[in-house]
């Protein structure tokens, strides 16, 4: 085994590697731009190049920040599959081999087939008899492939598959002797064994039979399950997607044992574990796999024989899994773009640094323009103008890439919530569908029960009879712990003895409820049947599913003497199920519901039992079998909402003649909603294309900027350098006008909102860059600016006057038909409105302060 670092991996990510190179190639244009810059523009390079060297370097660390993200979010993406799949299948198996212990446990003191083994007399019919008990079980437990009956002397007495020629044989090995000897209830093993022909292993538990009332051994059952015949089921619905993956159980010495392709990675063979937290790639067959080896978390503290969930995928087609997020609404996207802190920081910080560099970059470029205001560079400043305009292009060439990276990453982040919640939703319903197999299977068999059967038979039962009942009802309820109560009706309907001593005060009752009124009129034994899912008395008027089956006289067959019942602890058992199958994360919960919205369980308490699921009503047409994921924002949140609904397990809801869909939801928070307002400022931005410039005409030179999605310019030469927002410096006495100052050139000035300035009501929207403002001789001050356009020339007979009392002299509508105008401000306003606001008087006394900190 070979381990991989991350960085490994990027060789086999084609989408990060041309993203990697993309970005490789851009960072050569800054080379390229720097040299001309410094040939062409000694004097101006002195101020640029320092900037441009800054902000390269910031690109080179976003560059990698970016490119290991991208890996690590993939590999996480693929590792989340893969290992949730395997986790799922070595689990579901063990939750199976969970309810075998209680079988083999019950049948074990099953009164007939221990007054078969004690009777020396057995005749073939007898024996037949006995057969024909177990195929009535097997018939309702499809997992099991035989049921052997032996003495206590190891020889088979009775076996249910009639191809397993060991009739009359002694058959007699370590597990046997083990399960003899009576030192542990049931003995489980998985091998080669003498009790079932061919060279498969056989999946065996046994348990010795005793004499009633003793613990004397007088013989031993041993249930055979159908391990291949189980395994393939599971693969079967886990494998479906077709991603090149192998998944194989293991047992304790590495050897498969269960393989979901036999013809690339055979049962028998010998693999090398991969422990937990280890990027492990390993040789196979001439190609590299990443492996991951998966420990059960075993269920009711039963973990079986040691087995894990190994899992081997191609690197090749690891990564090739990118799921299109066209179909989620791009108001949705784009609000959790805007609220990409809350789900992933990384993507954030990507986001945030992006839009520093792009910042950096458009200052540069709005800097330079700027200077042209100087004659004696002018000559110069014709041979920047170009240099600038490339710089403004990779800018434009950056934010782009980045864009589109980031994009990337936001849909793989996005991808890998959806389908973790539709495969978690389905697991969820997948269990629920096997536990509740379970459940019609068990008042089946029990119904059988021959004591049960010959009480109920009587003209009147006695009281001694119904002790017999219910010492026969508590000991099946302490095997099968699933269930809250048991209990039996003759045929009145009338409960005549109970499992669960809380419950005594049912006997007696007559019950009314029309499932009782199907079992009394029933006398087929493949038949069960179920209450809906309500409130009811008999689990303490909470909501739950009562499966039943008919009683019938031992000795007619044909004639129904009363039922059993078994109340089904749904509210533990369902709740369970969900949080068993959720990951740990606090913002994730599960629900179960059926197509009317009713919920039938939750992981959240704040979704009650009984009350409506409020989902859209197309996420409860969800086929059988099929499943869905949405991002949606619910209840003021943004959620990736997985649904999968209920389907079968075997015959159970196949060919039982039973429907009752069921559908699992699972929510995964992705962060909390937040109205997104567009501004104009995500319009096509103003360019001097825009405008038919004649230098035969009047003209002036704007300076243009952003605020709160308005355009505005300002006359050029009472601008004198832009810079970065973060420069602000807070300060004593600042209010809705001052927000702080900041040192330009060994002095501080004040930082003002404009709008504040002139008494707007709405908020100022996040500033981005500061426009330094020589507004007189002796005034200079910065104002907050939350975009920064370009320096447009301007004729002037363009421009309509504003014949109002405001900063806004002039108008300027471009004739595209955008819509889209620029407002002119006078910086002399400005001034008047500070001194009008007596800001002047409050920065008096805060920044003589800072200016004697020399530092901040």
């Amino acid at each position: 085994m070979i381990v991989y670092k991350q960085k490994d991996f990027l060789n086999y990510m084609p989408d990060v590697q041309e993203c990697n190179k993309s970005i490789s190639d851009l960072n050569d244009q800054w080379d390229n731009i720097k040299l001309l810059s410094e040939i062409n523009c000694p004097i101006q390079s002195k101020s640029v190049l320092p900037n441009m060297t800054k902000i390269q370097s910031g690109f080179i660390d976003l560059q990698e920040e970016l490119i290991d993200t991208l890996v690590s979010e993939k590999l996480k993406k693929m590792e989340q599959k893969i290992i949730s799949k395997t986790q799922v299948a070595i689990d579901i198996l063990i939750r199976n081999l969970f309810e075998r212990t209680a079988d083999i446990g019950f049948l074990a003191t099953d009164d007939d087939i221990r007054r078969f083994v004690e009777n020396e007399a057995r005749t073939e019919s007898d024996r037949n008899q006995i057969l024909s008990r177990m195929r009535e079980y097997v018939a309702k437990y499809s997992v099991y492939e035989d049921i052997i009956v032996l003495d206590n002397n190891y020889r088979v007495l009775a076996n249910l598959d009639e191809k397993n020629e060991i009739l009359g044989k002694q058959i007699k090995g370590p597990n046997l002797i083990k399960t003899m000897e009576g030192e542990v209830p049931f003995v489980e093993y998985f091998k080669n064994s003498k009790l079932q022909y061919g060279d498969s292993n056989s999946h065996v538990f046994s348990s010795r039979i005793c004499r009633e009332g003793t613990s004397q051994a007088i013989g031993l059952i041993c249930l055979c399950f159908r391990f291949e015949n189980e395994m393939a089921q599971i693969f079967e619905k886990l494998t479906n997607d077709y991603d090149g993956s192998v998944m194989t159980i293991i047992d304790d010495t590495n050897t498969v044992i269960a393989s979901s392709d036999e013809n690339h990675v055979p049962t028998g063979i010998v693999i090398e574990p991969v422990e937990s937290g280890v990027n492990g790639v390993i040789y196979y067959r001439g190609s590299d796999y990443i492996s991951k080896t998966i420990a059960t978390q075993g269920y009711q503290k039963y973990f079986g024989l040691g087995w894990k969930g190994h899992v081997m995928i191609p690197l090749s087609l690891a990564f090739r899994d990118n799921r299109n997020l066209k179909n989620i609404d791009s108001s949705v996207t784009s609000g959790l773009m805007h609220q990409a802190d809350s789900f992933s920081t990384e993507l954030n910080e990507i986001i945030n640094k992006t839009q520093t560099i792009n910042g950096s970059l458009k200052r540069i470029v709005y800097n330079g323009q700027i200077i042209a205001r100087d004659d004696s560079i002018d000559a110069e400043y014709s041979r920047l103008k170009p240099i600038l305009r490339a710089i403004g292009r990779i800018g434009t060439n950056t934010s782009s890439l980045f864009q589109s990276s980031v994009s990337n990453l936001f849909s793989t982040v996005v991808s890998t919530s959806l389908v973790d919640t539709s495969f978690l939703a389905s697991l969820c319903v997948d269990i629920m569908d096997r536990n509740l197999y379970e459940r019609a299977n068990d008042c089946r068999w029990w119904a059988l029960d021959s004591t049960f059967r010959r009480i109920l038979a009587k003209d009147k039962v006695s009281d001694n009879d119904k002790k017999q009942l219910t010492d026969i009802l508590t000991y099946i309820n302490d095997l099968y712990t699933v269930y809250s109560n048991l209990f039996i009706f003759d045929k009145t309907g009338t409960i005549i003895a109970v499992a669960n001593p809380n419950r005594s005060e049912d006997v007696g009752r007559t019950l009314t409820y029309p499932y009782i009124d199907e079992i009394l009129s029933n006398a087929n034994p493949e038949k069960y049947f179920v209450s809906p899912f309500e409130k009811t008395d008999l689990y303490d008027n909470r909501h739950t599913y009562i499966y039943g089956a008919s009683i019938t006289d031992f000795d007619n067959h044909s004639r129904t003497v009363g039922g059993i019942g078994i109340v089904f602890d749904s509210e533990d058992q369902f709740k369970t199920i969900l949080e068993e199958s959720l990951h740990t994360g606090n913002d994730t919960f599960a629900v179960f519901a059926d197509r009317k919205k009713k919920i039938i369980s939750s992981t959240n308490d704040a979704y009650e039992i009984g009350s409506v699921l409020n989902l859209p009503d197309e996420l409860f047409t969800v086929a059988n079998g099929n499943t869905r994921s949405e991002i949606l924002v619910y209840e003021n949140s943004y959620y990736s909402i997985g649904c999968a609904c209920s389907s079968s397990y075997r015959e159970y809801k196949n060919s039982d003649g039973y429907h009752n869909d069921v559908i699992a939801f699972v929510f995964e928070k992705m962060a909390d909603y937040a109205e997104i307002t567009l501004t104009k400022s995500a319009e096509k931005e103003i360019e001097q294309s825009d405008f038919a410039f004649s230098m035969t005409n009047d003209h002036k030179k704007l300076a243009t900027f952003v605020i709160n999605g308005q355009v505005y310019g300002m006359e050029q030469s009472y601008v004198i350098e832009a810079l970065e927002a973060s420069k602000t410096i807070s300060v004593p006495g600042t209010n809705a006008v001052i927000r702080g100052a900041v040192e330009f050139n060994d002095n501080y000035y004040a930082v003002v909102d404009a709008l504040a300035l002139f008494n707007k009501n709405e908020p100022s929207h996040d500033a981005f860059h500061l426009l330094m403002l020589q507004l007189s001789d002796d005034e200079m001050i910065a104002i907050q600016v939350e975009k920064l356009v370009s320096v447009l020339e301007i004729n002037l007979n363009d421009i309509q006057p504003v014949e109002i009392s405001s900063a806004i002299t002039g108008i300027i509508c471009l004739t595209d038909g955008s819509n889209r105008t620029i407002l002119e401000m006078d910086p002399q306003i400005i001034l008047e409105k500070l001194v009008e606001n007596q800001v002047d008087e409050d920065l008096e006394a805060a920044l003589p302060m800072l200016e004697a900190m020399g530092t901040v």
